[in-house]
């Protein structure tokens, strides 16, 4: 009956830990950064890039993790667009958008508990600003979807 009792105990610590544990992760990314999300397809890797109100950026495609910094124009008006668009996931997605299911991607924003669906098939005026915003944010940082031959698997979301 006492190892009974005990592994039980043992195993609610181990759920316990669990549960503090994905609560520091989701933790480490501020509120206050955005979160661009590109899927990849099935012949690319996708992206991650976070972005700061101050123009800081770290983010991860197939070759690796960079840090990089945008413009103080360029972060304006992408956290302004973002403002402008709130809540995110109200942001349409256009109907008639038919992708290939090989070879287009999916790119969300991420921002606080909002995220948008796909703002690469624009339901709006609002959400065709933003994936503008991205367009221009991915070609500052020269980030591209890598194809899997050439790059790595980006490292698991633990958020």
């Amino acid at each position: 009956m006492n190892r009974i009792f005990s592994q039980s105990l043992l195993g609610l610590a181990g759920v316990s830990f669990l549960l503090c544990s994905s609560q520091l992760a989701m933790a480490l990314v501020p509120l206050n950064v955005a979160i661009i999300v590109n899927s990849g397809s099935t012949n690319t890797i996708g992206y991650r890039i976070y972005v700061s109100p101050p123009g800081e950026v770290n983010y991860v495609d197939g070759k690796g993790s960079h840090q990089g910094k945008l413009s103080q124009k360029l972060t304006k008006k992408f956290f302004r667009d973002v403002k402008i668009a709130e809540p995110l996931s109200n942001l349409p997605v256009q109907q008639s958008c038919v992708k290939s299911v090989s070879f287009d991607t999916i790119t969300t924003i991420k921002l606080a508990d909002q995220q948008s669906q796909d703002i690469s098939c624009p339901g709006n005026p609002k959400a065709q600003i933003l994936d503008n915003d991205v367009i221009a944010i991915a070609k500052a940082l020269n980030v591209v979807n890598v194809p899997k031959s050439q790059g790595q698997p980006l490292p698991p979301q633990n958020f």
